[in-house]
């Protein structure tokens, strides 16, 4: 289940793409994949293209992947090794140490798609009251322009790390790109037309069919009983 899965999410991923995020399968392994994640727009991490391992377990859904940033990362909810920890991550159920709600954790409802979207708004909008980096959380809070310039740094150490093929998809914001979404959708939406193979002009529909005053249909039951007539003494099971 979790492999039909994961490969569902995958090419429903490279067929809709997320703006400012490229997936890749690491060693054609459904269960590992890698993400390239642009830093939003108008953010501390803008202009930056960062790496991020997702380990999928084995009874995904049921239980949530682990994500962390291969690239150097600094921030209040991203631990010093690279782990993600935001909330929609931590295994499903109540935890009282956490306070958090179990709609809050994780919920076989969510995909791949959810959860980088929830990793890009992290980036935005960190949440310093559960920091898992403290020192990040405190630099942050106290001393933003020092916070500023390590990302500027980390940004370009980031850059020079990603593959030269890579190409970043913006589906959104890209006209050419739109456009190809947008004809793409059409195509995947547009309905079959079950007579279009037939010429409409030498073609009566209603003879097929019960005209008003019923003679088609008597027509046809005549021939019918005509038929069953003649097949009387080949039916076995007269």
């Amino acid at each position: 289940m979790a492999s039909k899965l994961l490969q569902n999410q995958f090419k429903k991923i490279q067929s809709e793409p997320i703006e400012g995020v490229l997936f890749e399968l690491v060693d054609e392994n459904l269960f590992e994949w890698k993400a390239f994640v642009e830093g939003p727009p108008e953010t501390d991490y803008e202009g930056g293209i960062f790496q991020i391992q997702m380990k999928f377990p084995t009874d995904y859904p049921m239980s949530p992947p682990t994500l962390i940033f291969q690239s150097e990362f600094w921030h209040p909810n991203v631990y010093p090794d690279g782990k993600v920890c935001i909330s929609i991550l931590h295994p499903p159920g109540e935890d009282e140490t956490s306070g958090e709600l179990p709609e809050e954790r994780w919920l076989p409802t969510q995909t791949v798609s959810t959860i980088i979207l929830s990793v890009i708004s992290l980036l935005s909008a960190p949440n310093t009251s559960s920091p898992a980096n403290v020192d990040a959380s405190v630099e942050w809070r106290n001393n933003r322009e020092n916070y500023k310039k390590r990302i500027r740094e980390l940004v370009q150490k980031a850059n020079q790390k990603v593959p030269s093929p890579i190409k970043i998809p913006h589906p959104d914001s890209d006209p050419l790109e739109r456009a190809k979404q947008v004809e793409k959708i059409k195509l995947l939406n547009k309905p079959m037309d079950f007579y279009d193979d037939y010429d409409d002009d030498n073609y009566d529909y209603d003879d097929d069919y019960d005209n008003d005053d019923g003679e088609d249909n008597e027509d046809y039951n005549e021939d019918d009983e005509g038929i069953d007539d003649e097949d009387d003494d080949l039916n076995p099971f007269k």
